[in-house]
């Protein structure tokens, strides 16, 4: 054999071995790209959905639920098409696709309450509820939401979040006024109006319960019998007043 023989067949073989490396190496990178999407959408899927229990419990609109639901659905869509032979997320997805569609029929198993009762609760869900506000700017900025549809989840956010503190606050003058504490009941109503003062309602509203509360601060100041006066949204055998038992000042 002669060299020039001998030089073509090493140069083809060097070739060769460059060109089997270089399809193992972008291989290898498909591979890894594919398993960081998997990994991205599998975390889009799950922030989503673990935003939703507190929102089944205190938000009677479906609205920002719906599109939690939709945008976990649609990540674990995207999940099993790179890998459609995950059975786990296969199964995932046929049970939160139920969940959408109960949603999307306005079900749900949960028992809403527009307050809570305790500070801890509410610091604990006004954190969730602060978290899924990131979410929507994260939706937002990747595409997944429209600036539109941004704005407009994010209001009625916010509307829950100061509902959600109002209520609370007013539960919790309730609670003290039936133990007839009559500087935790002001304290509480206080901090009730406090919240209605930055509220975005209509005017007039917003005056006429500043009044109603400002009002019981002055009667307990006056008579020092809190015990005595019907509840302002805990629920008794007595007609809380305004309705703001069933409904909220924000709506």
């Amino acid at each position: 054999m002669s060299s020039t023989a001998i030089i073509a067949i090493i140069t083809t073989f060097i070739i060769g071995s460059f060109i089997l490396s270089a399809i193992s190496y972008t291989k290898q990178q498909a591979l890894k790209k594919r398993k960081l999407m998997i990994k991205r959408l599998q975390q889009q899927a799950d922030e989503a959905l673990s935003s939703i229990p507190p929102l089944l419990k205190i938000d009677k609109d479906y609205d920002l639920i719906l599109q939690l639901q939709t945008l976990a659905v649609n990540a674990l869509s995207k999940t099993l098409n790179l890998n459609p032979e995950d059975k786990i997320t296969q199964n995932n997805l046929n049970t939160q696709k139920i969940k959408l569609n109960e949603y999307t029929q306005l079900q749900r198993h949960d028992e809403i309450t527009c307050w809570l009762t305790t500070d801890a609760e509410l610091s604990s869900t006004q954190s969730q509820l602060s978290y899924i506000d990131k979410l929507l700017d994260l939706y937002r900025n990747n595409g997944g939401l429209s600036v539109t549809k941004h704005q407009e989840l994010k209001h009625h956010l916010n509307a829950l979040q100061q509902k959600l503190s109002i209520n609370t606050y007013l539960y919790q003058a309730d609670t003290h006024g039936e133990q007839n504490n009559i500087t935790l009941y002001q304290h509480y109503i206080k901090r009730a109006i406090h919240v209605i003062k930055k509220t975005s309602i209509e005017a007039s509203q917003k005056i006429q319960k500043i009044k109603e509360l400002s009002e019981r601060i002055q009667e307990v100041k006056r008579t020092g019998r809190a015990n005595e006066l019907v509840n302002l949204i805990k629920p008794s055998e007595t007609i809380a007043i305004d309705g703001l038992e069933e409904t909220s000042i924000l709506e």
